[in-house]
């Protein structure tokens, strides 16, 4: 870039938001702005709080002196000093919490159009303003308690000032102020923060090479300087990073590329066959959006250019250190990828490139190109926040609606087994039960006496258990909950399945049934609660068996019918919850099943008949019997509630 006085440069760019700047412009921006406030605060506490949202909530609520000194190695404390003083002032509601993530996804919109602009380019500042403001990626992590949408704006405003800290039109004393308190603030988010000053650094010492231009680049060194200061609190403890091995299995560091052009542009919400070639167009746009920024004006759009390229390579450098990564930690390449995408659709005017304020004839037909290469990414971007909204496969594991079965229907004599995550990260910011809530993430990995003596402790005098399992498949608890309790039919909640059990309330009634299914198996015995049942009650089924052959693989159907005979209820499942399939059973043994029926709420008093159907699960077709499909197991009466309602 040439070193033009501050007046000869203001009259060739000509193209920005000051207030020099068309009404309309301005008009647009704000506009943007708007949009992508009202994108990101649709539905914003819709979905429920998941684990990472709930270390945001836990750390954040400890006294400061306890968040620093209790901060995990992988973690710098900004965000979540940031969050403390919030929830101080807000409260923790899931929409206060998620608020503060979205602020700043909005302010990154009006700064990518400002940082556009002052880099000579007005149009393709809110083409980059609009794309940013509707892409889903950017919708997600606005809408989550986390650092992400803060690491986006805060070093967005940083490169900003960077570049007016290296074009001399700018006032030094603020600007110097502002990008050393952005820089920090960045770096204290996240340490992938450390990004944006390593990529400033190499485009710092380019600019001194290519204009030789020291009083600049002392500009930027001093606040470097000045940067690496106000770190120094954290910077002993910052080292302990360089030993941590991460939470994710090792990526290969050369997808980085295509991740981070995927996640920016189409994202995982992008449905196919868009998700796919989407990216491809940004790709081929943002090398054309290089060409033109560099042709409209060398000095900005090699600035440009060099951001791009080494937060991608530096990235990679890093991923090959330390292979755990996700694409949120590098949230601040996605800008200038959009700003360089942004060029290459504002160039298809040809008067943007020569800087033209006069169209020339037919030029009010070319003008419009641009908003025809637009509104396609735009649509694919809609197209990305629908399903983003709709698509539950996308939405975050359902903590919420998990917690408030239980609480719905946890009586203070059962317990609440959590097998996965720290109940305290997000089910106990919603559960509001009476019953006891139990972590069992010490029980893992222990000995089967261990266990076997720890869970006998925890359920004792219980009736009943309600177990959450999450992030983990079924294991060992889940076995001796199978062959201690009674498992009724879980429900699922985007991930998270909620069983609830019942344990020894009283004794069974047991009577012979002495039925065959098929040649394999014999029914021999079936045993149900003796004690009269109400509705919303768990109703106890033990069968018994004997294995003459080897049998195929049945699902059992356990039904309780009414006195029309049509099911009221019914339950499908294998037997001993899942865990022993019946052509997993040993030929001459003899087998049982433990199983409970939960009765409707609203279920009428009377007297209701279990039954057991046994069919193959790959037609559906039942197993016929001496006494029909549906073989008779127990007649059980059904009473009123107690306070007489429902």
């Amino acid at each position: 870039m040439n070193n033009a006085p501050a007046q000869t440069r203001s009259e060739t760019v000509g193209d920005g938001l000051s207030r020099h700047a068309p009404t309309a412009a301005r008009l647009a921006a704000l506009a943007l702005v708007l949009i992508a406030f009202v994108l990101r605060a649709y539905r914003l506490d819709f979905q429920s709080l998941w684990s990472d949202e709930g270390i945001s909530l836990l750390r954040a609520a400890q006294t400061l002196p306890d968040l620093w000194r209790n901060m995990p190695v992988e973690h710098t404390p900004g965000y979540f000093v940031l969050l403390h003083f919030w929830m101080a002032a807000t409260g923790e509601a899931d929409f206060a919490l998620r608020y503060l993530s979205l602020l700043p996804s909005v302010w990154a919109v009006a700064l990518i159009a400002r940082l556009g602009n002052d880099l000579g380019g007005r149009t393709a500042g809110l083409i980059a303003a609009a794309l940013l403001a509707t892409n889903a990626f950017q919708v997600w992590y606005a809408q989550e308690a986390r650092m992400y949408g803060w690491l986006l704006a805060s070093g967005l405003f940083a490169t900003w000032c960077f570049w007016l800290l290296l074009d001399r039109r700018s006032p030094a004393k603020r600007v110097w102020l502002g990008y050393v308190l952005s820089v920090a603030a960045t770096v204290y988010l996240h340490f992938f923060g450390f990004l944006v000053p390593l990529v400033h650094t190499v485009a710092a010492l380019l600019w001194l090479a290519r204009t030789r231009d020291g009083r600049a680049f002392l500009r930027w060194a001093s606040a470097g300087v000045a940067v690496f200061v106000l770190f120094l609190p954290w910077a002993a403890r910052s080292l302990d990073v360089l030993g941590f091995s991460g939470w994710r299995a090792p990526l290969d560091p050369n997808r980085v590329p295509w991740l981070l052009l995927h996640a920016y542009t189409a994202s995982d919400a992008m449905p196919a066959p868009w998700s796919q070639w989407i990216p491809l167009v940004y790709l081929a746009l943002a090398l054309a959006g290089a060409a033109a920024w560099i042709r409209r004006r060398p000095g900005a759009g090699a600035f440009l250019a060099v951001i791009a390229l080494c937060a991608v390579l530096i990235t990679w450098l890093l991923v090959v250190r330390r292979p755990d990564f996700h694409v949120r930690y590098t949230i601040f390449v996605s800008a200038p990828l959009l700003l360089l995408a942004a060029g290459g659709i504002a160039a298809l005017d040809p008067a943007w490139l020569r800087r033209q304020s006069v169209a020339a004839r037919g030029r009010p037909i070319l003008r419009l190109a641009p908003l025809v290469a637009l509104i396609p990414l735009l649509a694919a971007n809609g197209l990305a926040l629908h399903r983003l909204y709709t698509d539950a496969s996308l939405h975050k594991p359902d903590f919420r609606s998990a917690a408030a079965t239980i609480s719905a229907g946890a009586q203070a004599s059962e317990a609440v087994l959590v097998d996965g995550p720290n109940p305290d990260l997000v089910f106990n910011h919603y559960y509001r039960g009476a019953a006891p809530v139990h972590d069992l993430r010490s029980l893992e990995g222990v000995p089967a006496e261990e266990l076997d003596a720890a869970l006998q402790r925890i359920t004792h005098g219980a009736s009943g258990v309600w177990e959450l399992l999450y992030f983990k498949p079924p294991g060992p608890v889940q076995v001796w909950l199978a062959t201690h309790g009674w498992p009724a039919a879980p429900t699922y909640h985007n991930g998270i399945r909620v069983q609830h059990v019942a344990l020894d309330q009283g004794p069974l009634h047991e009577q012979p049934i002495g039925l065959t299914f098929g040649d394999a198996l014999e029914l021999v015995a079936a045993a149900t609660d003796q004690a009269p049942r109400r509705p919303g009650d768990l109703l106890r089924v033990t069968t018994r068996w004997q294995t003459h052959a080897q049998p195929p693989e049945y699902k059992f159907s356990l039904r309780l019918a009414g006195q029309d005979g049509q099911p009221v209820v019914a339950s499908d499942y294998a037997p001993q919850n899942w865990f022993a399939p019946t052509n997993a059973w040993a030929v001459g043994m003899p087998a049982v099943d433990q199983h409970a029926l939960l009765l409707p709420g609203d279920l009428a008093p009377g007297t209701y008949r279990v039954t057991l159907r046994l069919y193959d699960p790959a037609n559906g077709v039942a197993v016929e019997t001496a006494a029909g499909a549906d073989a008779p197991l127990a007649d059980v009466e059904v009473i009123a509630p107690v306070d007489g309602g429902q």
